[in-house]
């Protein structure tokens, strides 16, 4: 388990990543605690991801970044990247950056 995340929301996360086993979940949370604070940071440079995690937009973007990454992970140019997952990262880290009335843009 990550800091952040209770078991029922790490077991969400790895039901929506599709992945049954448990050999790659110290991969996962690096990678959960990296883009948690990643997006934390994106909508409020003085927010930790402990402040956000109980709003479900970002959950959703937590665990979108993270399927993105796990599944990329060591892919390089030669790999097609489709921007989808991020286009609804970024609008949920503009919501929440409105809402909480950041003036970093």
């Amino acid at each position: 388990m990550t800091d952040l995340l209770n078991e029922e929301q790490f077991a969400t996360l790895k039901n929506y990543c599709k992945i049954d086993q448990s050999f790659d979940d110290d991969v996962l949370k690096q990678l959960v605690d990296s883009g948690s604070m990643e997006i934390a940071r994106a909508i409020d440079t003085d927010l930790t991801p402990a402040e956000l995690i109980k709003d479900s937009r970002f959950f959703v973007a937590l665990m979108k970044y993270v399927e993105e990454d796990y599944y990329y992970r060591g892919t390089g140019s030669e790999v097609m990247r489709f921007p989808l997952q991020n286009t609804t990262v970024v609008n949920v880290i503009n919501q929440l950056r409105t809402e909480l009335g950041s003036d970093e843009q």
